[in-house]
């Protein structure tokens, strides 16, 4: 049995970690969407079923980058496909659009739960204030 570093959000539909995961993610689970969230990730390509969707760390105001980094991974998986999530390490964006996923499919109600639900997931998960707070914007009632 093989000791995976991703881990399983949504049972095989939706799938977070980090950037070195990629390859095994992409091998081992029948993904068809990767959102990669690492504002700095080069824009090389590097397979067909990549798709950046950049977060800047420590900007202010990230709403408008984190509620479509969620909007684009609720969409695929509405549409029937599988996805993988990441930033470099799989703790703040990853975390930060865990929690947004979570309560955009129902799975949640606030915040809190949803990170509690992610975090027992994937335990390294830390999502720092400044995400929390878009996320308190982007999902008023939650």
């Amino acid at each position: 049995m093989t000791n995976k570093n991703y881990h399983e959000l949504i049972k095989d539909r939706i799938y977070i970690g980090g950037a070195d995961d990629v390859d095994e993610v992409m091998e081992n689970e029948k993904v068809g969407r990767v959102f990669d969230l690492r504002a700095e990730s080069s824009n090389v390509n590097f397979h067909d079923k990549r798709v950046h969707s950049p977060i800047v760390d420590d900007a202010d105001q990230q709403d408008i980058s984190i509620k479509s980094s969620i909007e684009q991974v609720v969409r695929a998986y509405n549409e029937g496909e599988s996805v993988y999530f990441h930033c470099q390490g799989g703790s703040n964006r990853t975390g930060t659009v865990a929690i947004g996923t979570l309560l955009s499919l129902g799975k949640a109600d606030t915040i809190e739960e949803a990170e509690q639900m992610a975090k027992i997931v994937r335990p390294k998960i830390s999502v720092k204030p400044e995400m929390k707070e878009a996320l308190r914007r982007i999902f008023p009632n939650a």
